[in-house]
């Protein structure tokens, strides 16, 4: 990001877990255009937009060229594992 919008604040909901949009692939946009979007995509001021296989809605992406390029978990469909650390 450039050093003259460090100050931003997530788009996003809040209270969300926000991670880069690359780091969940298995995720995919659902709906397009609207008040909701920018020029080039989703504000993330729509709510939830991203989606799994099976359609249900799981994140908010914020992804338009002229804000944050950022993706906020929805804490109460999407929770962490420690996998690594369960093996005993």
């Amino acid at each position: 990001m450039p050093p003259e919008l460090t100050d931003w604040t997530p788009a996003g909901p809040r209270n969300t877990v926000v991670v880069h949009p690359q780091d969940v692939p298995a995720l995919s946009l659902l709906g397009q255009g609207g008040a909701h979007w920018g020029c080039c995509g989703p504000l993330g001021t729509g709510g939830r937009n991203m989606a799994r296989g099976c359609a249900v809605l799981v994140a908010a992406l914020a992804a338009d060229c002229m804000g944050p390029y950022e993706l906020h978990l929805d804490p109460v469909r999407v929770w962490a594992l420690d996998t690594k650390g369960s093996e005993r």
